[in-house]
Order: C-alpha cells, then structure tokens, then sequence
C-alpha cells in the first residue's frame, strides 16, 4: 500500500518507470530507491518468516518465482523469495492473502479464529502493511497475532464484542509499535493498517483503522462498515468525484491513520450491533477492494451469498484481483453468519 505523501509533483521510477513523487523515498512497484542512503540488512529483510504455499483448484499457481530486486527492502542484491501465497480455513470461516503481481513480498497478514459453541462465532483480522516503512510484513504480522488473541477470546467467552475490539485494537497498537526499527534510515518505523470483525451469534463488533476495509454482504447487497482513512476517503466525501475517478489520483491510497509506532491517532471507531440476518462478513486490504471500489461493484462481484464455500470465494475474488492488474499485495477473509446455521455448529 502506499506511504503517504500526496503531491501532484510527478516523477518515476528510474528501475521501473513506475510513478512517484518527490516524497517517495522507494517505489512501491519495484522496491527500487529513488536515493540510495545505507540500509540495515537483517533476516526479515530477505524474507526469511516461511510462507506456506498452499495448494489451489482455480487452476492458477502460485509458484512464481521473483526477479532479483535491489532497494529498501531486500537491500542490494539480494534475491526475494518465492511468491507466497497462503490460504487459512477453520470452520466455516476462511482467508486468502496473496503478493499479487508486482510487489516483491507479501506484507499483508491475517488471522481468522472460529469458535464452536452455542451459539458459536468467530474473529477476522486483517494488517496491510504500509510499503514504505520499516520491515511492515512484521510489523502487520504482530497486529494481526494480538487482535486475534484477544478476540477469539472475547467470542469464546460470551463478552461484550464491543469493549473487546476496542481492547484488541489497542493491543495491535502495541504490538506494531513493538517491532525494532532503525531510527536512522531514511524509511520511516514499520506501520500497517487494521481491520477487524467479531462476531458471536447475531451480535457482531467490528473496527477499523487505515483503508483496509469491512463489509456486511447479504441478499439486498454490501455495506461498507466504517470508513476509510485515506486521502481518497477525504476527496470523495467533497461529492466532487466519483469512486473511479479519485482511485485515478496520485496518492488516492495514501492513508492518515495507521498502526505503529509512530501513530498520533491509532485509537478507531467501533461499530457494535446485530447482524440483521443470512450473509457474509468480509474483511480485505485495498489491494482487493481497489478493484471494485463502489457498493454496487462490490456485492456484484461478490454475488449470491451462499452460492459457494468461503474458501472458494476468497480464491475468486484474489483471482479477481490479480486478473484486474494485482498491483498491491491482495488479502481477504470471509465469515458466514446464519447460513445453513454455521454459528450453532
């Protein structure tokens, strides 16, 4: 995902051509930077946290090896790994995150946690790390471990949703700003979007922070709940321009608020309530919602709920996004509620 700062400057990428701005200080697409200031080689920087490639029946691998890359992140000469793609299934509930088509790594993570019981539920997190900061795989790895923790938690003890999000919020806060950094580079610390959904029966907490997204799917179509926190977020809500036309915008996906250490305004808004009825929480980093930006495109891609496993659709929709030009890391996390009575299993 994008670093953060907007400007209408144009530059590009001497590796890639790919385009940046004045603030940049690595390209997103390639990882090459755009000056060369002395970089900290460590284990985390040649990728060095095992993925687990699993398999696929969509007919698309994920075996994809990656060319050698040189700049902020697997430092000068170093080779990145093999593309990491990786599925998570438990229960009824499901995660897909993959690297996509043009990032040399997968910093985004997820968790998902089902809990049996009567009624039964479960816990979503996604952490998209931002590109531009400090060894961020790690860092929105740590976010995504501690929210999960408390929230699988929460819904197994009956507790009150609402309280415990704020309470696993804050714990990824902590978590991300835990991650070691090296105040002396050019790239600022680690830092990572937050997204979380819990849910125990028809009751159902959700918060986020960042413009990694939540949306509430069912048969009268999707509702993003929450917002974003992004300068897109900001040029939509003027009514000048459409969805379309701000993700067009350089800096559209830069975001201004985030987990981290250096975070003025981590703490998000909860939104607390009961699920009105069948359908599909759905958790994803922009990498997918990108692509389908509007309400509309979003339900319409998502289609009729029920119509197949969460496992599969979170399969299609990451095949989705890699055939819309994959161009960020693509994560999404799916949990049903009140199908075929998945929370009393």
């Amino acid at each position: 995902m994008s670093d953060g700062a907007g400007t209408d400057a144009r530059m590009a990428c001497s590796v890639c051509g790919d385009p940046m701005t004045p603030a940049d200080r690595w390209c997103e697409l390639c990882g090459a930077a755009l000056s060369a200031p002395s970089l900290a080689t460590s284990s985390a920087d040649i990728g060095e946290r095992s993925s687990v490639e699993a398999s696929r029946d969509d007919g698309v691998s994920p075996a994809d090896s990656r060319v050698e890359r040189w700049g902020g992140r697997p430092g000068p000469g170093l080779r990145a790994k093999a593309h990491d793609y990786r599925e998570l299934v438990d229960g009824p509930v499901a995660a897909v995150t993959d690297q996509g088509s043009s990032h040399w790594r997968n910093e985004d993570a997820v968790g998902v946690r089902w809990v049996e019981g009567d009624p039964g539920g479960f816990a979503l997190v996604v952490c998209d790390g931002v590109s531009v900061s400090q060894d961020p795989h790690l860092v929105s790895q740590a976010a995504v471990d501690a929210a999960l923790h408390v929230l699988s938690g929460a819904v197994a003890e009956g507790g009150d949703l609402g309280a415990a999000m704020a309470v696993a919020a804050a714990a990824a806060q902590q978590a991300a700003a835990a991650v070691p950094y090296d105040p002396t580079l050019d790239v600022g610390p680690g830092a990572c979007t937050f997204v979380a959904a819990a849910v125990r029966g028809a009751n159902a907490a959700f918060a986020s922070v960042g413009d990694s997204r939540a949306y509430w799917v069912d048969a009268h179509g999707a509702l993003q709940i929450g917002q974003d926190d992004s300068l897109a977020s900001e040029m939509m809500a003027s009514g000048d321009l459409t969805a379309a036309q701000v993700m067009d915008r350089p800096g559209a996906h830069t975001v201004t608020r985030w987990l981290g250490v250096d975070s003025s305004d981590a703490e998000p808004a909860v939104t607390a309530g009961e699920l009105p009825g069948p359908g599909l929480v759905v958790l994803m980093s922009d990498g997918l919602w990108t692509y389908a930006p509007t309400l509309e495109g979003m339900a319409h891609l998502i289609g009729p709920i029920g119509s197949e496993t969460t496992i599969t659709l979170a399969r299609r929709l990451v095949v989705f996004a890699n055939a819309s030009g994959g161009g960020d890391n693509i994560t999404v996390a799916v949990g049903p509620h009140d199908l075929d009575g998945q929370e009393r299993r």
